[in-house]
């Protein structure tokens, strides 16, 4: 339950004011379409893709519109990745630079990493990224100002795959 909280309290935290008019706006168009529905209930279909629409508008919209402000807000492009598997010891170093697209200064800085099978297939390709078998995050607490960047270095350990893996990395800045 504690585990509940703190995920629903770290996703208010990052809500922007455009966040906020967006559920706002989602919210208003839900009732607005609902109320079109009960004022044109005799005319059954019509009333009846009133009832769908708002209802894909309560779910979708505010997925769909997060998603693409905070995009746009806080881009983020990492490059020069280097991947470096460790001789003498289980370990995969991952080195970058992390630069801010985005159009805000970001302050915190969550960078992942996963390590999954190699594909064989294309049914592969689509569902081993969803089962990593080794994950690792690092944060950096940093101001990074638009149009700058940071490098980061991080340790996958203990290591031990010795076929053929992929490695993905990614970031999430506020």
């Amino acid at each position: 339950m504690n585990g509940i909280k703190a995920s629903l309290q770290s996703f208010i935290a990052t809500l922007h004011t455009y966040d906020y008019i967006l559920f706002a706006i989602s919210g208003a168009l839900f009732i607005l379409f609902l109320i079109l529905a009960i004022l044109l209930r005799a005319k059954t279909a019509i009333s009846l893709i009133f009832v769908l629409l708002s209802f894909i508008i309560l779910v979708a919209g505010p997925i769909v519109g997060y998603n693409y402000i905070h995009t746009m807000l806080y881009k983020t492009e990492i490059s020069e990745l280097t991947i470096k598997r460790l001789e003498f010891s289980e370990a995969l170093v991952i080195k970058g630079k992390l630069t801010n697209l985005g159009k805000q200064t970001f302050h915190k800085c969550t960078i992942s990493s996963k390590a999954y099978k190699g594909a064989t297939n294309f049914l592969e390709e689509i569902v081993l990224p969803l089962k990593p078998f080794k994950r690792m995050s690092i944060l950096k607490i940093e101001d990074l100002d638009i149009n700058r960047s940071l490098e980061f270095k991080m340790i996958l350990e203990p290591f031990t795959y010795s076929k053929e893996y992929n490695i993905s990395v990614k970031a999430n800045c506020l």
